[in-house]
């Protein structure tokens, strides 16, 4: 493989995974905040917590504008290179030739679509998400009106699928059960990856400045609303994931005999590292949390907590770039396509 095919190949995994992470995040917010972040806060009343409430809020936007902005850039470098792959295979320059050939496949029409999505997101969430992410939660302000949720919502899930119909799930058979299933695979992974985020990196916003039994009251709160939503999520995930190892992978041979099924096996495992940390979060951290919530006590349990986040944090990135690496094998399962006499054809979506 020469430096150009590496170099091209090593930023369609980067891209892809960026992409990916970023959709998660987006999507991912809402339920998080509905289920975890809100009633939390919902449950600290006064106005003590509000600087705690504009922090997070605070935060979260950043954290927005940032996902905003990765995608974007992901997307237009995963479209370059594709153009330049293209012109290479025909012998030429980057012309308008090959970019209206890319541009005219599903892959390129769905990189596309990203940006209309990406725009009116930007549109919707862009100050908005400091001023009304937690509106109404522990406080007397207004809530954010329900359309605006819902156009959230409809947007961000709209990224997510622009990832599952350009790749595997697009070819799979049956095709409503493999995107369908691919789609739920996402929306669960996205809650899950966000949630972890959010308790690594925006947590430590709600409960600085405050006292060690107020710290715990939050910390408390939000993992053990966490570690519940997790381990639906979780366990979703093992479900949608085994279906679509059974959709794409053609037998059990392959997922050490090719390069598809040993990225498949790589985050398999790091899956199984998943399991076992979740387990501890919510059989042993959380309980120690409530104990240190009666006690008042706050240093040990919030060391524990950070320990295990960060592993689990650490885990969460490495499934997020093996699913941008998977997405460019091509998988293993023979295809047969319609009208066709029989006859399997190895699928592989453009990358």
């Amino acid at each position: 493989m020469g430096f150009e095919e590496t170099f091209r190949s090593v930023g369609l995994t980067l891209a892809r995974s960026i992409s990916f992470a970023s959709h998660a995040f987006l999507f991912g917010l809402i339920p998080l905040l509905w289920l975890v972040v809100r009633p939390s806060f919902i449950r600290l009343q006064g106005d003590d917590w509000a600087k705690s409430r504009l922090r997070v809020s605070a935060r979260l936007e950043g954290m927005v504008q940032s996902a905003l902005t990765a995608t974007a850039v992901a997307t237009a470098i995963a479209l370059v290179l594709q153009f330049a792959l293209v012109s290479e295979v025909q012998g030429g320059e980057i012309t308008s030739e090959p970019v209206f050939s890319v541009l005219e496949t599903r892959f390129g029409q769905l990189y596309l679509l990203r940006f209309p999505l990406l725009a009116g997101l930007a549109v919707l969430l862009i100050g908005r998400v400091r001023q009304w992410s937690l509106a109404g939660a522990g406080d007397e302000g207004p809530m954010a009106s329900r359309a605006w949720w819902i156009g959230w919502g409809t947007l961000s899930f709209g990224l997510l699928a622009t990832t599952t119909l350009s790749g595997h799930a697009a070819v799979g058979s049956p095709l409503l059960l493999s995107v369908a299933n691919d789609l739920l695979h996402l929306a669960c992974g996205a809650t899950w990856f966000t949630g972890i985020i959010v308790l690594a990196l925006v947590l430590p916003d709600g409960w600085r400045g405050r006292a060690p039994e107020e710290r715990v009251r939050l910390l408390a709160s939000m993992v053990v609303r966490f570690s519940t939503v997790a381990l639906v999520t979780i366990t979703i995930l093992g479900i949608t994931g085994t279906v679509n190892s059974l959709l794409h992978v053609g037998g059990l041979r392959d997922l050490v005999e090719t390069s598809y099924g040993l990225t498949l096996s790589a985050k398999i495992a790091l899956y199984l590292g998943v399991l076992a940390v979740g387990g501890v979060n919510h059989f042993y951290v959380r309980r120690k949390l409530n104990l240190a919530v009666a006690a008042g006590q706050d240093a040990a349990v919030r060391g524990l907590f950070r320990k295990t986040i960060a592993i689990e944090l650490a885990l969460a990135l490495g499934i997020m770039g093996m699913t941008g690496f998977l997405t460019g094998e091509a998988r293993t399962k023979e295809v047969v396509p319609a009208g066709s006499d029989g006859g399997g054809v190895s699928a592989r979506p453009t990358p």
